[in-house]
């Protein structure tokens, strides 16, 4: 069967990036090239659908390259990446010639393995015109995505563990984990306001060292606190650092169901550790259910939206490193009848987990930020913070939704979480400034992204000309 693999390319780049392709189809594929289309319509082309197992993300979007991608460490290898599938239509935005020869020979590999006989058809394009809906078609090419589990702290704890046994807590540092702190005061105001006055069942989920749950045992002596982990080396230091009448750990396989009984857990507190599981709306259904009916989950974690935020603009159209996605949680809580508050919290933040992570420019400003409110509380939510506090109960102040990316579609939930750019702290606005550009360098990015991206989110236009337009215009 022939098959059609049509990629369209700047009219300014196709002489350029054409004998890319040519190498590409070399003895894969027939090569032809069509005359230039003064302008190109969006809405015209052939799209892939692509979801999120176990979330509501999901954004429809042509094979826009060198956006869709799904090849880092934060996915779990699929069967076929987005780009080896046949059906969607190719649009062209970057430079790298040799990284895309690489891509379109995957391609081209993949659909001769599947008895096709490809014909690679380049549409050089003078212009673009939106918009690109995002209602599905008939005719989209749906992708569903995984997020990789592995817990990337287990190594260090299997390399640590005889030092972990030997050290007292107040040296547990010195071995180089990071989650090796009791960060119980993060939920004070919210354990004081919200938790139910006798709790009879305490819950730690992913309790790593057991600090958390240590403290609250001792805070609440008539409960009986658990604290579980995957990590059997993590249990094995808590069980022998902590011996309280009330409190006991162990290690659990997360990818099955908890063993507590339905609506008995009084208290649910977890750091750090939600975002490791792969289908979040099950994580969030399980975790509700175990809740009794004044019951209180406090979790306490690192947020997709901020890097949707820093990372931008190569969070375009894909997460970058699939954290928990706000709007899972709050629909997951509603359907159980919990409200939710969400408090930014300041503790952690820091440019290593982004994408610029080795520009000075980036790096010293958003550090310089973080060092001054390292301290702070939980205030309220800003998308460029990259922890969060979920404080889901029956008693919570409802979130002001108006004011949160809870749109489970990426590009509608994007264009907010961008401008928020125009109201945040000064270190805040250079650091992003700077981010931006550089990941657009790092993506490659030519000229005529910068009116795709107005034309797919004209909600941010106006930021995206002022930060990104000097940059993307000058590109070589």
């Amino acid at each position: 069967m022939e098959t059609e693999l049509v990629l369209f390319l700047p009219t300014t780049h196709t002489a350029a990036l054409y004998p890319f392709l040519e190498r590409a189809a070399h003895g894969r594929a027939k090569l032809v090239r069509d005359k230039p289309k003064p302008c190109l319509n969006l809405s015209a082309l052939r799209c892939l659908m692509v979801s999120m197992h176990g979330s509501g993300e999901h954004v429809r979007t042509p094979m826009v390259y060198p956006f869709v991608r799904t090849d880092s460490f934060n996915f779990a290898p699929s069967k076929r990446a987005p780009h080896e599938l046949s059906g969607p239509d190719w649009l062209v935005l970057g430079g790298n010639g040799e990284d895309l020869n690489a891509f379109v020979t995957q391609a081209l590999t993949a659909r001769l393995s599947d008895g096709e006989r490809p014909l690679v058809r380049v549409v050089p394009y003078a212009s673009l015109q939106g918009p690109l809906p995002q209602e599905p078609r008939s005719d989209d090419t749906p992708f569903v995505f995984r997020k990789n589990s592995n817990n990337f702290n287990q190594p260090t704890w299997t390399k640590c563990v005889g030092q972990l046994f030997t050290l007292p807590e107040n040296r547990w540092h010195e071995v180089g984990i990071s989650n090796t702190a009791d960060l119980v005061h993060i939920f004070d105001e919210a354990l004081t306001r919200l938790a139910p006055p006798s709790p009879r069942l305490i819950l730690d989920l992913g309790c790593g060292l057991g600090q958390i749950a240590r403290t609250l045992a001792i805070r609440f002596p008539k409960a009986k606190v658990v604290g579980v982990d995957a990590s059997a080396e993590a249990i094995a230091v808590a069980s022998q650092a902590f011996c309280l009448p009330n409190l006991r750990y162990c290690a659990v396989d997360f990818s099955r169901p908890l063993n507590f009984p339905k609506g008995s857990v009084d208290l649910i507190v977890s750091t750090n550790a939600l975002p490791y599981a792969q289908d979040q709306l099950s994580a969030a259904r399980e975790l509700f259910g175990l809740l009794s009916p004044e019951g209180l989950l406090l979790n306490h974690c690192r947020a997709e939206e901020s890097h949707m935020f820093w990372d931008f603009p190569k969070s375009l159209v894909l997460p970058t490193n699939t954290q928990i996605f706000l709007t899972d949680w709050l629909s997951a809580a509603r359907a159980a009848g919990r409200k939710t508050e969400v408090l930014s919290v300041p503790l952690g933040m820091g440019p290593l987990y982004f994408q610029p992570n080795k520009a000075k420019g980036f790096t010293d400003p958003l550090s310089a930020y973080a060092d001054a409110h390292r301290n702070d509380g939980p205030s309220p939510y800003s998308p460029w913070q990259s922890h969060v506090l979920l404080a889901h109960s029956a008693r919570a102040r409802v979130a002001e939704e108006s004011a949160l990316p809870l749109s489970p579609n990426h590009l509608t939930r994007l264009s907010p979480i961008l401008n928020a750019v125009a109201t945040a702290p000064r270190e805040i606005q250079d650091a992003a400034i700077t981010a931006w550009i550089c990941n657009a360098k790092i993506l490659g990015l030519l000229p005529e992204s910068l009116e795709y991206l107005n034309t797919i989110l004209p909600g941010s236009a106006e930021v995206l000309r002022t930060v990104l337009g000097a940059c993307l215009k000058t590109a070589d």
